[in-house]
């Protein structure tokens, strides 16, 4: 029987965790030649091989070791674990319609090499889960640093993130998309009953736009490459600056009217947990205004009376 996603990743040694079908061990010699994957930190060095046992259980006086943490939980869909100080593991119930985010990172790393991501160690996939192994972009996350920072500093990196966006905007695709043709995981967009859009081509999404209102946004003649998640729990700062970007797995080609209309209408974007002394959305309306001072049209009149009558139908 299939263990709960939670459960993906078990310590079944004092420096040995099984995930999934693999295994993940500490070591401080030379890596085996069988390895999959190696990632280093400090004075040792961490590995993933397949496994040896079959039917492997958690013997019963293993220690739990704090190398190994559970820091984000989504439910049934979705966990993450910290692997020591250097890596990520992100588990989740894989549906072949959704993108992987590896290949959205790897296409990112080409079309806008100045953008940080994280670098993919390892993926796979075990029967109704996948797997994704990636290093940390030192730093923290905007919402934890945002107390420590100066307004000249939480300007600039806003307009910073709004830089990406242009950059990323300007990669653009016939039809609204995956990077490789899937429908984008936006549920703010998707039908009822769904978190999945798309894929479209121009003249499917005006239908679609507006079929539960009189009015649709301009669309354009093309969609744009963006990622519809920059919330401050998604973007990395260190020394006051942006250091990276993390979470791609909804990147993908949308209107252009949905890049400063997201910031504006998701509350999934506000400081989580709140900052006392700031609304909680303060991010995201901070984000919205520089956008449109970059050119970015925002649509959130329309979007709610769409959203409203799409309900009702």
């Amino acid at each position: 029987m299939l263990l709960p996603l939670n459960q993906s990743i078990r310590q079944v040694g004092p420096t040995r965790w099984q995930i999934g079908s693999l295994v993940c061990e500490r070591i401080e010699t030379t890596p085996p030649t069988d390895a999959l994957a190696t990632w280093e930190e400090h004075n040792c060095m961490y590995i993933i091989r397949e496994t040896e046992d079959v039917g492997i259980t958690i013997p019963p006086f293993v220690e739990p070791s704090d190398e190994l943490q559970l820091v984000h939980e989504g439910g049934s869909l979705s966990a993450v674990w910290a692997i020591g100080r250097q890596a990520f593991c992100k588990v989740k119930a894989w549906n072949p319609a959704i993108e992987s985010e590896d290949k959205t990172i790897a296409f990112v790393k080409k079309i806008a090499p100045q953008i940080s991501t994280p670098e993919v160690i390892y993926t796979w996939t075990d029967q109704d889960r996948s797997f994704l192994i990636l290093k940390r972009i030192e730093g923290s996350t905007l919402r934890d640093a945002w107390t420590s920072l100066s307004p000249s500093r939480r300007n600039a990196i806003t307009t910073t993130i709004a830089y990406y966006c242009n950059v990323l905007a300007q990669n653009t695709s016939q039809m609204l998309r995956s990077v490789s043709g899937k429908p984008v995981l936006e549920p703010y967009l998707a039908p009822s009953g769904s978190d999945l859009l798309g894929s479209y081509t121009h003249e499917e999404c005006a239908r679609y736009f507006s079929a539960s209102s009189d009015e649709c946004p301009t669309l354009g003649r093309v969609f744009n490459f963006y990622h519809p998640d920059l919330g401050p729990g998604n973007i990395i700062v260190s020394d006051g600056r942006v250091a990276g970007i993390i979470d791609w797995e909804a990147a993908g080609y949308y209107p252009r009217f949905w890049i400063a209309t997201k910031p504006s209408v998701s509350p999934g974007l506000d400081f989580c947990p709140p900052i006392a002394e700031f609304d909680d959305f303060e991010w995201r309306k901070r984000l919205r205004k520089e956008l449109e001072t970059w050119g970015y049209p925002q649509a959130s009149e329309w979007y709610m009376k769409w959203r409203i009558s799409r309900l009702k139908n």
